[in-house]
């Protein structure tokens, strides 16, 4: 039915309220009976019923009637392919100089399509139920989450990251990406960059790239933009606490410069340098055009001043998720927090005091860990090729043990001999593991992890409020464990 305002607005709404049609192509039919044990499962993760869901209680398995997080993730990939001519015999400088506003929008569009409002994304998340998954929470840009978060899929058997791409949907229309796609060419590059570069790790199921759950629950984002500003009042992120982060500032602003068209170029040039030959004038520029040729993520297109009302580009730069959505989505997912921002980890570690039940547990092990190096390469290819040859596969499972151990320990005491294990162990998995990569020929970074699992857990009473009012059924009662990472 349609609904009309006084004003004389016009609206639909079906009989359960929602306010747009129900997508078909969303929907899956449920198997009328278990699939077999190497049948692909029913939610979509990719892998074999017997290794997903089949040990799994009904009521913590993902919904089995919709497209998956994962598999709209591949829908949107195959589409993006085919909107911008991504394919095997194509360079990205060509894909790059072939981006127009109308390949933007019809992006963004799909993304909208495949994203409606009314997505109960609760429903598609995965819920604790003993995986060894970790959601990162830090600066999403091209340039930075390959350095930490992909790495940390390897210790991990699921990797939770914020989607890149900017749901249009949930933005005014004086800034929307459907109505003004011309001032997103920086953004849409840069979200197009990332989301290619990470999806054959999405494929593999290690990691799951997932929406804002904002953008479905309006009463969820004014309540944790209440919580942000009132827990935030005299907090200020320093820039130069934040690894890589005035680099990639300083990277930005000479994207920016590029954007300008050739004859503001030489105006500022002549500027700086008015005594200059034209004929020098000109190689200036030149290097400029090269310059943006070999970026990757520097727009090709003239005029992307003009894109928006009074011009200009939209260069968002966040960290994602923010504290509160990291925590509520950590407890619904029973997931690990890791994070390489200073920020972030500061607001974690004033949580984990406010909660403090005394001396914290596994401290022989958070010992360990935190003198231990951790291979964090940089290159997707490298780090599908070692999961392949499973040289990590053993963290994942002291991992699960780990988050176990700690999710359940308030509600009994510590076990010494227990926590000894776990020591010993990940000091074994350690050493076969660095016994491994010597004999690997791959170039593998290496970082420091910090630990912070106080007993009891992290905890924030705002947090568990926000968790009930979204009907969430099963949640753990606080976050098990945080992990720092410092290249």
């Amino acid at each position: 039915m349609y609904a009309t305002f006084e004003g004389g607005g016009v609206y639909y709404q079906d009989a359960f309220g929602r306010r747009e049609k129900e997508r078909e192509f969303l929907k899956k039919e449920p198997p009328s009976k278990p699939p077999h044990h190497r049948a692909l499962c029913g939610c979509g993760s990719g892998r074999t019923f017997g290794f997903c869901c089949e040990s799994k209680p009904v009521a913590l398995r993902p919904t089995w009637v919709e497209r998956s997080i994962r598999e709209r993730n591949l829908m949107l990939f195959t589409g993006i392919s085919e909107i911008l001519g991504i394919t095997p015999d194509r360079d990205w400088v060509t894909v790059r100089r072939e981006i127009t506003d109308e390949k933007i929008r019809d992006a963004y569009g799909l993304y909208d399509a495949l994203w409606p409002r009314d997505t109960n994304l609760l429903a598609m998340l995965p819920k604790p139920d003993g995986t060894a998954r970790a959601i990162y929470t830090g600066l999403l840009h091209p340039s930075a989450i390959p350095k930490c978060a992909l790495g940390l899929s390897l210790y991990f058997d699921e990797l939770l990251i914020e989607h890149p791409f900017i749901h249009p949907g949930t933005v005014n229309k004086s800034f929307s990406p459907l109505e003004h796609p011309g001032m997103y060419r920086q953004e849409f590059l840069k979200s197009v960059a990332l989301f290619t570069m990470m999806m054959p790790l999405v494929e593999r199921g290690l990691v799951t790239l997932f929406p804002d759950p904002c953008n479905f629950d309006f009463h969820l984002r004014d309540q944790m933009f209440e919580m942000a500003q009132v827990r935030s009042r005299g907090l200020k992120v320093d820039p130069d606490e934040e690894a890589g982060f005035i680099e990639m500032m300083k990277e930005e602003h000479k994207r920016a410069m590029l954007l300008l068209p050739r004859e503001a170029l030489r105006h500022q040039v002549l500027r700086d340098s008015p005594t200059l030959k034209e004929v020098d004038v000109e190689a200036v520029l030149d290097a400029f055009d090269q310059l943006r040729q070999q970026d990757p993520l520097a727009v090709s297109q003239e005029g992307s001043l003009d894109g928006a009302q009074d011009g200009g580009q939209l260069t968002p730069f966040k960290i994602a998720p923010n504290f509160e959505i990291t925590m509520y989505l950590a407890q619904a997912t029973g997931s690990c927090i890791v994070t390489d921002s200073v920020f972030r980890w500061r607001e974690l570690m004033v949580a984990a005091q406010r909660g403090w039940l005394g001396a914290p547990p596994l401290a022989q092990l958070r010992a360990s860990m935190e003198q231990a190096d951790f291979a964090f390469p940089y290159d997707v290819q490298d780090i599908s090729a070692l999961a392949e040859r499973g040289i990590f596969g053993a963290y994942p499972n002291i991992m699960r043990k780990i988050l176990k151990y700690l999710s359940t320990l308030s509600t009994r005491d510590s076990k010494p001999n227990f926590e000894a294990s776990l020591n010993a162990e990940f000091e074994r998995i350690r050493a076969s593991t660095a016994s491994a990569k010597k004999r690997s020929a791959t170039h593998l970074p290496k970082a420091r992890i910090s630990c912070l699992w106080p007993a009891g857990g992290i905890q924030d009473n705002t947090v568990n409020r926000l968790l009930l009012m979204s009907s969430s059924e099963h949640h753990l009662a606080s976050v098990p464990m945080a992990l720092f990472v410092e290249r």
